[in-house]
């Protein structure tokens, strides 16, 4: 089975970050009361909630030690993305395949 390394998985997330920042997201957390249903016809709060998420795992991707947290940040953010209509399941698939 394969597993992203570190490198790989902060390559993704500066690219989301990049592409979320020249959108001109800014990065806020969605209430952690609601579920992503609720959020369903909100793309911007997705899309912000996606660029905090991003933010908090380059932050993650420097402790060796929380390699699981990290990859977790990056399927939260990869949902998020998709439910924000911005990337396919296809896409998202294409950018976790090995190099």
């Amino acid at each position: 089975m394969f597993d992203m390394d570190v490198h790989k998985i902060t390559r993704i997330l500066v690219e989301y970050k990049t592409t979320l920042q020249n959108l001109g997201i800014k990065p806020e957390r969605i209430l952690t009361n609601k579920t992503f249903r609720d959020y369903k016809d909100d793309t911007p709060s997705l899309l912000s909630h996606s660029l905090y998420l991003v933010l908090g795992a380059l932050i993650i991707a420097k402790d060796k030690e929380k390699y699981g947290k990290l990859n977790r940040h990056l399927t939260a953010v990869q949902i998020c993305l998709s439910f924000a209509g911005l990337y396919s399941l296809d896409e998202l698939m294409r950018h976790n395949k090995p190099e």
